[in-house]
């Protein structure tokens, strides 16, 4: 999802946090939930969700979704031509099958048929004809326009297949078509007082920012889904009123408990937590345009300079896995295992000073709590750490107001935050390649370029996959993101609520809850 701020729809950073994609963490705290036990699921019952990031200008239309909830309502409602499987693998969803060709040119997607919207309407290609190319218009303000940027052309080749061209061509094709801007609605529609899809559930009623409520769909095309006869979500900003939430009764699951109020849920032992590791990661980040960033022993030095296990304990209380200077969790299916993970080392950090010809440094680091929470508790830790490398980190606390547009990609060193995409393709084509404009520390690697390009065409996975492994490897040693830290993500269940697990693509099982989940009693 590259972002071009010269264009009108220019998306704005808060929609670009909205888009991580989520990993599986081992569960080993008391309380806390791993995988679901086996059980047969049944029909029945009205699921309660509380729900954070609610906003009074939020829409249904699935162009403008930026936070968790939405994302949930476009699954509630909308259907993809792919789903993402909760090792974020594709699925078939409204396509039975597709197939690339021409370099990853050209994919052929074959559509089922037994597919029905809300309204009666049969499902047809002309409806993902239509669905699609609203995001790619000139005029479009959605937030998957630059996601979609490299599609030429999308067409129809009768009623049940659709043709998607890539320019240049892009083995991601299917992962971008799972993406949660894209359901399918039928051709013409665009009245988003409602939602006409295919989705599992029908709207009864939307108060922006303050609760949503929905039915079954008693014509929905997946025979295994949709097990609730209702969802009610409530939008509660506060985390320890969300908390009080679940364990009072009030509602049956509630997303980002806070890992400093987790023993609110560990007394309850009807209440359960799933954690998920790799939906976002954390850096202090290094402009390697200006000096003293231009030189990678500096770059190193500061890299060896912190104690990342120290981070992950105190600012997240535990709740999290240290990062190795490249955006791939270890949960990730093209993860390079054979990196070596890089530790605290004081003596190193000095012994790159010297390559550099310095004997100290002083910096200024910006922080502010509103770049992630802890932000500024990180800084002032990583300040004390860096001591014993002979690095003066001056953190200076930014206001949090404006922060990402007064100071983000504006000072020379700050802490930043993103929300990690489904492959490493997408995010390294977002955040990493030389001319993507938002490369926060400009860094640009001629071979990594490279091999971002290879990779894209490239549709042989181990192949792909090798490629992705060293371009982390050159993050690692070349850039200039110091990545520290994959806070985990907490969301609280009722036991009620059963066939819930952890989720390689988002929280909230994959922010498919509603449509994989169902009462035990």
């Amino acid at each position: 999802m590259n972002r071009d701020p010269s264009k009108s729809w220019n998306l704005s950073r808060r929609a670009l946090l909205g888009g991580g994609a989520a990993a599986i963490a081992s569960i080993g705290l008391p309380g806390l939930a791993g995988r679901a036990a086996a059980a047969t699921p049944k029909r029945g019952g009205i699921l309660r969700v509380g729900y954070s990031q609610g906003g009074t200008s939020d829409s249904l239309d699935p162009m403008t979704y930026f936070s968790d909830p939405q994302y949930a309502y476009g699954w509630m409602f909308g259907n993809n031509l792919v789903e993402l499987a909760p090792d974020k693998s594709p699925m078939p969803e409204l396509a039975e099958s597709w197939e690339g060709s021409n370099g990853a040119k050209t994919w052929t997607f074959v559509l089922r048929k037994d597919v029905e919207f809300t309204n009666g309407k049969k499902l047809t290609a002309a409806d993902v004809v239509y669905s699609l190319k609203r995001h790619m218009t000139d005029d479009s303000k959605s937030a998957a326009k630059g996601l979609l940027e490299g599609i030429s052309d999308v067409r129809a080749d009768g009623d049940h297949v659709v043709v998607v061209e890539h320019a240049t061509g892009d083995a991601d094709v299917p992962v971008i078509l799972a993406d949660f801007h894209l359901q399918i609605i039928p051709e013409g529609f665009n009245d988003w007082t409602t939602f006409i899809g295919s989705g599992p559930y029908i709207l009864e009623r939307f108060q922006p920012g303050v609760t949503l409520s929905a039915r079954r769909n008693p014509n929905y095309w997946k025979p295994d889904r949709a097990w609730f006869d209702g969802i009610e979500f409530t939008f509660i900003n506060d985390a320890t009123a969300r908390a009080n939430a679940l364990t009072t009764g009030a509602v049956d699951a509630a997303d980002r408990i806070e890992p400093k109020i987790v023993n609110l849920i560990q007394r309850q032992p009807n209440l359960k937590l799933v954690e998920t590791i790799g939906s976002t990661y954390v850096a202090s980040c290094m402009d390697v345009r200006e000096g003293p960033f231009d030189d990678n022993d500096v770059r190193q030095a500061v890299k060896y300079a912190i104690d990342r296990e120290a981070l992950v304990a105190s600012a997240f209380s535990g709740f999290g896995e240290v990062g190795n200077d490249h955006p791939i969790a270890s949960n990730d299916p093209f993860f390079n295992k054979d990196l070596a993970q890089r530790q605290y080392d004081p003596e190193k950090a000095k012994w790159h000073l010297k390559q550099a010809g310095l004997s100290s440094l002083d910096l200024e680091l910006s922080a502010a709590n509103s770049a992630f929470a802890g932000a500024v508790d990180s800084a002032v830790l990583m300040r004390e750490q860096a001591r014993a490398a002979g690095i003066n980190l001056n953190v200076k606390r930014e206001p949090d107001d404006g922060y990402w547009s007064n100071v983000w990609m504006k000072r020379p060193y700050f802490m930043t935050y993103w929300g990690v995409r489904p492959t490493p393709g997408m995010m390294f084509s977002l955040a990493f390649q030389c001319d993507a404009p938002w490369n926060e520390s400009r860094w640009c690697g001629e071979r990594f370029n490279q091999l971002l390009k290879a990779a894209q065409t490239e549709l042989d996975a181990e192949k792909r996959r090798g490629m992705y492994q060293e371009m982390q490897a050159l993050s690692h040693d070349e850039g200039g993101n110091c990545i520290f830290a994959f806070p985990a993500a907490l969301d609280g269940y009722s036991d009620r609520v059963a066939g819930v697990e952890p989720d390689l693509v988002r929280t909230m099982f994959g922010s498919r809850l509603a449509e994989r989940a169902w009462f035990a009693d």
